[in-house]
C-alpha cells in the first residue's frame, strides 16, 4: 500500500457535486498532491441493436475541469470510461489500478443522490472495494426555501482544514495500525496540525464484570495508545490527546469527532471483526455516513 499522497483519483458523475469536488482538489496540495486523474463513467444500456452513443459532452465537461486545475500547476488527466452497461465502481476502481494513483477521491452524494444516504451508493461500494486509501468529501444539502424546492449542495468541511485536527480509530487490528501509518508519514511531513487517537471499547468489555478486569483493559489499551503516541513527531507528540470510551463504536466515534472540533477523521475500512461480517455493517460505514468531517479509509492488505 502506498502511504504517499502524490497522484489522486477523482471520481466524478459530473453533477453538481463534482463540481464541488474539483474546486476542491487544489486543496489536496496540502497532503503533496501533484498530480491529479479525473474519472468519470459513462454506461449505456443494450438494446439489441448496435448502438451508437455520443460523449462529447462529458468529455468537453472534463475538459473544463482539467483546464481549471492546471491553473493550480497540478498535472491533470482525464479518464472518459464508456460502454454497455459499465458498472461504475469497477471501472472507477480499474481506472486507479491503471494510472498508479495513490488514492482515490470520491463525494457521498452524486447524480442521483441527493436525498438518499451513503450506503448503496456508487461512494459505498468503493469504498469497500478499493485497495487505496479512499478519502471521501462529504457534501450536504441547503435548501433556499421552506417548500424545499431549491436546493444548493455544500462540502461541510473544506479539505483545505483537514490536517488541522486528525484523529485516528483505531482497534488495535492489523488494518488500523495501516491506517496510523498513513497518519504518520503526514505527521514525519509536518503536515498535520494537531492529532487525537481514539479507541472504544465495545460491548464485549460488559462480559468483564470484575472491576479489576476493567482497570486491566484501560490501562492495556492506555499503554496501546500511549505507545502510538511515542511514534509520532516531536511537533505533534506533546499535545496528542488519547481518548478511550465505552460503548457502540461508530456513534462513539461520531461523537468524539463533534465534541473535539477534529476535522479529518482517519480509520481502517475492516477492524477485527471483518471476517465474520460484511463491510455494511461495520464501523467504518458508521462513521462514513454520519460524519460531517472528511473521512479517509485505508483498506486492510489483500493478497
Amino acid at each position: 500500500m502506498k502511504s504517499t499522497f502524490v497522484h489522486a483519483l477523482a471520481a466524478l458523475d459530473l453533477s453538481e457535486a463534482s463540481d464541488l469536488i474539483v474546486d476542491a482538489i487544489p486543496q489536496f496540495k496540502k497532503f503533496g498532491i501533484k498530480k491529479v486523474t479525473l474519472v468519470t463513467v459513462v454506461s449505456v444500456s443494450f438494446t439489441g441493436e448496435r448502438t451508437e452513443f455520443n460523449t462529447e459532452k462529458q468529455a468537453k465537461k472534463l475538459e473544463e475541469y482539467k483546464s481549471a486545475l492546471e491553473k493550480h500547476d497540478l498535472t491533470v488527466e482525464t479518464d472518459l470510461r464508456s460502454g454497455t452497461y459499465f458498472y461504475p465502481p469497477t471501472e472507477i476502481l480499474t481506472s486507479a489500478k491503471e494510472n498508479d494513483a495513490d488514492f482515490v477521491v470520491i463525494g457521498s452524494r452524486g447524480q442521483s443522490k441527493v436525498q438518499e444516504m451513503l450506503l448503496g451508493s456508487t461512494a459505498a461500494e468503493v469504498l469497500q472495494r478499493s485497495q487505496l486509501p479512499v478519502f471521501l468529501i462529504n457534501i450536504d444539502i441547503k435548501w433556499a426555501d421552506e417548500d424545499n424546492q431549491n436546493r444548493k449542495l455544500f462540502i461541510t468541511k473544506t479539505v483545505d482544514e483537514a490536517l488541522n485536527h486528525v484523529m485516528h480509530a483505531t482497534d488495535f487490528s492489523d488494518t488500523a495500525d495501516r491506517a496510523f501509518e498513513v497518519v504518520k508519514s503526514l505527521d514525519e511531513e509536518g503536515k498535520i496540525g494537531k492529532i487525537s487517537l481514539i479507541h472504544v471499547q465495545g460491548h464485549h468489555a460488559i462480559a468483564l464484570k470484575d472491576p479489576a478486569s476493567h482497570e486491566h483493559l484501560n490501562r492495556q489499551n492506555r499503554e496501546l495508545l500511549e505507545s502510538m503516541r511515542n511514534e509520532l513527531s516531536d511537533h505533534t507528540r506533546n499535545n496528542a490527546e488519547i481518548i478511550i470510551t465505552f460503548g457502540t463504536p461508530g456513534k462513539e466515534i461520531i461523537q468524539a469527532i463533534q465534541e473535539n472540533n477534529v476535522t479529518l477523521i482517519v480509520m481502517g475500512s475492516q477492524g477485527k471483526g471483518f471476517v465474520h461480517e460484511f463491510f455494511l455493517g461495520g464501523v467504518s460505514t458508521q462513521v462514513t455516513r454520519f460524519s460531517k468531517i472528511p473521512v479517509l479509509l485505508v483498506p486492510a492488505k489483500r493478497d
